[in-house]
């Protein structure tokens, strides 16, 4: 998913296709998808106007798993809805990734996965240690979880086919706007099973974030 407001830095800037290093953020999450043995094909979901230089990126790096590069919508449902309509019947499993996220490798791919075969959903997630409060004009009100088991909930997520278009089906009078696809999947039911993604958390939401992340990835 390389599409939407989440996968922008600014109105201007769209994440996916900065340059980190020596090519685009969104290279990075393709070439972990391209490295996992679980993955037989990619969709690409962007806007219009990137379609074309996504397939030039995509021959140039040879992403040869990539099957197609889909056209998004205006909202995340549109976009979700849009990718799933060129996955095939056959397909069982669908691996969810945000593009604003690079620091991915192939075992993280793999194990949410291996999770979502056996419990029915695998989704990264990163365990808060430190202590979460809620505030009003910098002032603490509640501590959450005192005990320590907040998680922060990240991609990528996997997922049946089925359940999924049941969260995003094609016909956008059916389609509900979610928050999240966390959001989406448990309104059909869905209980997540969540998968521990280390320190591989960092999503790229502002040009403070790049220094790290580039950092990171040498």
């Amino acid at each position: 998913m390389a599409t939407g407001k989440a996968e922008q830095i600014s109105s201007e800037i769209d994440t996916p296709f900065l340059y980190m290093n020596d090519r685009p953020v969104l290279a990075y999450s393709l070439g972990a998808f391209m490295h996992c043995h679980d993955i037989d094909g990619i969709i690409v979901v962007v806007s219009r106007e990137r379609a074309e230089s996504v397939l030039g990126m995509v021959q140039m790096l040879g992403f040869s798993k990539v099957k197609k590069i889909v056209v998004g919508g205006a909202r995340r449902a549109a976009s979700m809805a849009a990718g799933l309509a060129h996955v095939d019947d056959e397909v069982e499993w669908v691996c969810i990734h945000d593009a604003s996220r690079p620091m991915l490798n192939a075992d993280l791919i793999s194990e949410t996965i291996k999770t979502a075969r056996r419990h029915g959903s695998g989704v990264a997630a990163v365990e808060l240690t430190d202590p979460v409060v809620e505030a009003r004009k910098q002032v603490l009100e509640t501590r959450l979880d005192p005990a320590g088991r907040l998680w922060s909930v990240i991609s990528p997520q996997t997922y049946s086919r089925e359940v999924l278009i049941q969260a995003y089906p094609a016909a956008a009078k059916q389609r509900k706007n979610h928050a999240d696809d966390l959001e989406a999947m448990m309104s059909v039911g869905i209980q997540p099973r969540l998968v521990p993604a280390g320190g591989l958390s960092i999503r790229i939401g502002s040009t403070a974030d790049l220094a790290p992340v580039q950092a990171l990835m040498k």
